[in-house]
């Protein structure tokens, strides 16, 4: 058995075999504190992750340990002229640019603070066309704080339906 997380990116015909994984990690990570999310909300993300995974640009990415997913990150694309839907606004800095969002990056407990989120995140944003990706963060929870650390900026606020308010945060990936 080893320790390294092995990361690699996933093709869409792979999804099928890989879900009940992503569910399962879903269902952990987000019962945890502070989101305390319920099987509702896992039915929700089931049927988001199957429109996400349907959308323009869509990239997806795991960590494996032997035969465990330890963690997964994904997104997909925004148009120049696209953003999140119920923010506060959209920023001066991120219109008329394209952007890569994060939509879920999510890590095991026994394998958080060993760069397993960093290596997903790096690998899923690597060779982006996308000037910017932007994500969204609930600020009472722990990766709220990794994010900032790694460069990401709070740019506005996002207040998506049956859970609290969201950060929404920017990175730019290259020079428009």
């Amino acid at each position: 058995m080893t320790n390294q997380p092995h990361i690699r990116r996933l093709e869409t015909t792979d999804l099928p075999r890989y879900r009940p994984h992503f569910v399962d990690l879903y269902r952990e990570v987000y019962a945890e504190p502070p989101y305390l999310e319920t099987d509702e909300h896992v039915a929700a993300y089931v049927q988001r992750f199957a429109e996400e995974s349907s959308q323009p640009g869509f990239a997806l990415v795991i960590a494996e340990i032997d035969t465990e997913v330890v963690g997964y990150a994904y997104g997909h694309a925004f148009s120049a002229d696209e953003w999140w839907p119920d923010t506060d606004h959209e920023p001066t800095e991120t219109k008329g640019h394209t952007k890569f969002a994060v939509i879920e990056l999510a890590v095991r407990r026994p394998h958080r603070g060993q760069g397993v989120g960093t290596q997903l995140l790096n690998t899923l944003l690597d060779d982006r066309p996308e000037h910017l990706a932007t994500l969204c963060s609930n600020p009472a929870a722990p990766a709220r704080h990794v994010y900032q650390h790694w460069g990401w900026q709070p740019v506005a606020t996002a207040h998506p339906p049956d859970i609290p308010p969201m950060d929404v945060l920017v990175l730019q990936l290259r020079k428009p």
